[in-house]
């Protein structure tokens, strides 16, 4: 082994010229026999590594302070690098959509298209020039704009920040454009079958009543009917001061950050804030098949689930360890079922989606078409087994770790930081809830999560959306009787 390294390290030599370059080789290949002959005497990988103890988390120390307009300002110090990251937070998404769907949605991505001064190419040039980011974004819950800027550029990042900010102008001609894309979007969703059956599941388990029935993006009715001047009154009624809360994490303090806010936000002003409360979703009665035709697809998309609960659930740590052995993780029950055992699919999943209203929980995957049938099946048994008796020992240890492992990632950047704070105010998490979220993960019980299986995955009340060539998986799907069957078109709604 040593002797072919040796020739094989002189030979790449001859060829590297520079000696710099000859070091850099030599090393490279040292390290990869030594790692090499390592990996293939010192670890037994038939067995599963054990875990290490729980990492020691020392979170960051938030100061708060409110500035005279209203709005929160959390910090979080971190002089590491010259880095600086802003994430400013309203509590209004597309939750607050009404008869408009894709209103929220369409306001974030107009709102940096153009100010007073600037169009979007300028603000574009301009945050090149400085090596900033900017983004907008929307989802059911909140609304978002973002700043991440080296320490140095902070000044003139923040300038544009606030342009965009507080003199969006809504152009209509930028405003045709994200129309004719998203109406595009829509259009090509109606042929993507994973598509389709993500958003006729919402549909079926929520309704066109329900904010989290609609499609975020719109609808081609909403969108059609939709105008530049509904995305500034969405603009002007929800993106307010005292709507907002605003995470700054970096170099920076809180003296120096809060009187360039006094000062470069002193035009933007409070105003009242309209309430609005998410309906509870109607509960499914019993277990209903909805079947979808997706002719000659080359697999059939499955979704299993329920609207289920919301993020301020006292059940959270529990139903989140109890999901990861479900279907939360690669090596979860379902994935290793439907893809290891059965090779049904490339990935089979679950998920409880942790939101403001009673979330939908899901089980999900695509199939080979000629298993849809026998991937029903191996579904529910998980489903119910794990309904029935909960998880072992085992995997509530493991999946803990697991848990336990990552949560110190959460914390390595200025941005993840500041999008970690943004929770708590989002969702009203008590101040000191990372500080505990090791001890909670710890705490969690095999009763506490039995408990809750046998409280959140009862199969007998949850909806089955199937999109696929139904010529070709009907009768298989008829034959095993696990509910009613309903056909519906692309949008989940029924017909004859």
């Amino acid at each position: 082994m040593m002797f072919s390294l040796q020739r094989y390290i002189q030979r790449t030599a001859v060829s590297v010229p520079h000696l710099a370059s000859r070091r850099i080789v030599f090393c490279a290949l040292f390290f990869a026999a030594f790692f090499s002959k390592a990996s293939s005497s010192d670890f037994d990988r038939t067995q599963r590594p054990e875990g290490q103890a729980a990492p020691k988390i020392s979170l960051p120390h938030i100061q708060k302070t409110t500035l005279k307009n209203g709005l929160q300002l959390w910090l979080v110090e971190h002089h590491e690098l010259p880095l600086v990251a802003m994430n400013l937070v309203f509590q209004s998404g597309a939750a607050f959509d009404g008869n408009k769907p894709g209103l929220a949605a369409m306001t974030a991505d107009l709102l940096d298209e153009g100010t007073s001064s600037r169009d979007a190419l300028s603000i574009a040039d301009e945050l090149e020039s400085i090596g900033a980011s900017l983004s907008v974004s929307s989802n059911f819950d909140g609304s978002y704009v973002s700043v991440n800027t080296l320490k140095k550029h902070l000044g003139k990042a923040l300038e544009i920040f606030f342009d965009v900010l507080v003199n969006a102008s809504f152009p209509d001609k930028e405003f045709q454009r994200l129309r004719k894309q998203r109406l595009t979007t829509l259009l090509q969703q109606r042929d993507q079958p994973t598509a389709i059956a993500s958003n006729a599941f919402n549909y079926i388990l929520y309704g066109a009543e329900h904010p989290y029935g609609n499609n975020i993006t719109g609808n081609e009715v909403s969108l059609k009917d939709m105008l530049a001047k509904d995305c500034e009154n969405f603009y002007r009624t929800h993106y307010l001061p005292n709507n907002a809360t605003l995470f700054v994490v970096g170099d920076i303090t809180l003296r120096e950050i809060s009187s360039q806010l006094e000062t470069a936000l002193i035009n933007w002003k409070a105003k009242e804030v309209p309430a609005m409360e998410i309906p509870k979703p109607k509960t499914i009665p019993k277990r209903m098949v909805y079947l979808i035709d997706k002719p000659e697809a080359a697999q059939s998309e499955i979704r299993i689930g329920y609207p289920a609960l919301a993020r301020s659930t006292p059940d959270f740590f529990s139903v989140t360890l109890m999901n990861r052995a479900l279907g939360g993780q690669f090596a979860s029950r379902i994935n290793m079922n439907l893809r290891e055992k059965h090779g049904y699919t490339y990935g089979a999943r679950s998920n409880f989606s942790f939101v403001k209203g009673d979330g939908p929980f899901v089980a999900s995957a695509g199939v080979v078409t000629a298993k849809t049938d026998s991937s029903l099946i191996e579904f529910f048994y998980e489903l119910d087994r794990t309904y029935n008796d909960g998880i072992t020992s085992e995997e509530l240890s493991f999946v803990k770790k697991g848990a336990i492992g990552g949560f110190a990632l959460t914390f390595e950047t200025p941005s993840q930081i500041a999008s970690a704070m943004q929770s708590i105010v989002l969702y009203g998490l008590p101040e000191n809830y990372f500080e505990h979220y090791l001890m909670n993960i710890e705490n969690v019980t095999l009763a506490e999560v039995q408990t809750v299986s046998q409280k959140y995955l009862n199969t007998s009340k949850m909806a089955v959306v199937v999109v696929g060539d139904l010529k070709t998986i009907r009768d298989g799907i008829l034959a095993l009787q696990i509910g009613d069957v309903v056909y519906c078109d692309v949008d989940g709604k029924p017909i004859r």
